[in-house]
């Protein structure tokens, strides 16, 4: 009652209540819009160096981590010369099968199997001064790269072509990027790969938007990037460094270091036995060097261990061991030596006592003549633990 009389008390106040009524569905309407407004979660995964097995698997993992923090919109940020095919196929696939949307910056090129990972982006966003295109397959071997073979171009042209198709992205120019056939008028003529800059790209509707870093494209797009926990980040990042070590890692250099080990064992084992299967293991690494199959690397190992394990026991012990076999050892080395007597020797009978080099050995002579005391005489032979000697002049 008090409030009415109020109103009625102040006529100017009358229409108060209707103009508070009108107002607050507005209110209620900017404040659920500004609760729709909220930032969406999006993830990163950078799309950097090689295209290859390791960097699929990086991409896959990339999308199941984005979709199990909850994010709605995966960036990857593109920048790669290209790489191998199949991982390309690969990635291509997880992008195109993902619930997410995709967006591509690409930072600074995406080039070959990279305009691949583009185009299977829902949207192309380029920063100023990057390149898209140049997309031809090719064969890399000894000496160099060579183009592939009609069968490969025909295929990563369709490949293209279906995967701009199924994003909405021009696919006259994907197939340009591959095959030097594609003709497009005012664009690209007969016998040219496609390659467009920035520029280029958003004249001819590839490129959606152009944006100078990843933090402005948050900021336009009102997003927000989510990520692990430090401790699953840093986990996540061992893991990938151990991963890429053990790709890395050659059968040259587990041969190698097999040769390595058998070289000390050598050393540390009597013998000389081990050696030739460190010699065997060396060989091996030198053939995985140039890439041939694993059965020829094993087998070289085993028939070159075997062979010089076989020499080392005739060839290598007549030629090098020759002159080893002719030096007397032990007590047929005593022959010929001169001693001094330190015990007089009186025939077989009475053995004496004689000083050779710096040992005592007992001594006995055929003759019947006493040898004294401080003689000097010399062994012509060995009987048992007694030396023969007779007197020099």
């Amino acid at each position: 009652m008090k409030a009415m009389r109020f109103f009625t008390a102040n006529p100017g106040l009358r229409f108060c209540p209707l103009l508070i009524a009108l107002c607050l569905p507005f209110s209620w309407g900017a404040a659920a819009g500004s609760q729709s407004a909220s930032p969406r979660k999006a993830y990163l995964i950078p799309v950097e160096g090689k295209v290859n097995s390791h960097l699929s698997r990086r991409v896959r993992d990339g999308i199941e981590k984005a979709k199990s923090l909850g994010a709605k919109v995966a960036i990857l940020k593109i920048n790669t010369f290209g790489g191998e095919l199949p991982a390309a196929v690969e990635i291509r696939d997880a992008l195109l099968d993902s619930p997410l949307r995709i967006i591509a910056l690409i930072n600074k090129r995406a080039i070959s199997a990279g305009a691949l990972l583009a185009l299977a982006t829902h949207e192309i966003i380029m920063v100023p001064g990057a390149t898209i295109g140049a997309a031809a397959p090719s064969h890399v071997n000894s000496d160099g790269a060579k183009p592939a073979g009609e069968k490969t171009i025909s295929y990563f042209r369709k490949e293209m072509k279906a995967t701009a198709e199924s994003r909405g992205h021009p696919s006259a120019l994907a197939e340009a990027m591959v095959d030097l056939d594609v003709v497009i008028p005012g664009v690209i003529e007969k016998g040219k790969l496609l390659t467009l800059t920035t520029q280029e790209a958003l004249k001819l509707k590839l490129a959606k938007e152009e944006i100078a870093s990843l933090g402005d494209l948050i900021r336009i797009r009102h997003l927000e990037l989510v990520s692990e926990k430090p401790a699953e980040t840093r986990s996540l990042v061992e893991r990938l460094r151990m991963k890429e070590w053990f790709v890395q890692f050659r059968a040259w250099h587990v041969w190698f270091i097999v040769g390595l080990l058998l070289g000390v064992a050598e050393i540390l084992i009597p013998g000389f036995f081990i050696l030739w299967f460190g010699a065997g293991a060396f060989l091996a690494a030198l053939l995985a060097w140039f890439s041939l199959p694993w059965a020829v690397q094993a087998g070289a190992f085993l028939a070159s261990s075997f062979l010089l394990l076989l020499c080392s026991r005739t060839i290598f012990r007549s030629f090098l061991f020759k002159s080893q076999d002719d030096i007397p050892t032990n007590v047929e080395a005593l022959t010929g030596r001169i001693g001094v007597v330190l015990k007089a020797i009186e025939g077989d009978l009475k053995p004496g006592l004689v000083q050779l080099g710096g040992e005592k050995w007992s001594a006995v002579c055929e003759s019947e003549k006493k040898i004294t005391k401080g003689a000097k005489v010399k062994v012509f032979g060995v009987t048992g633990n007694k030396v023969r000697v007779e007197m020099t002049s």
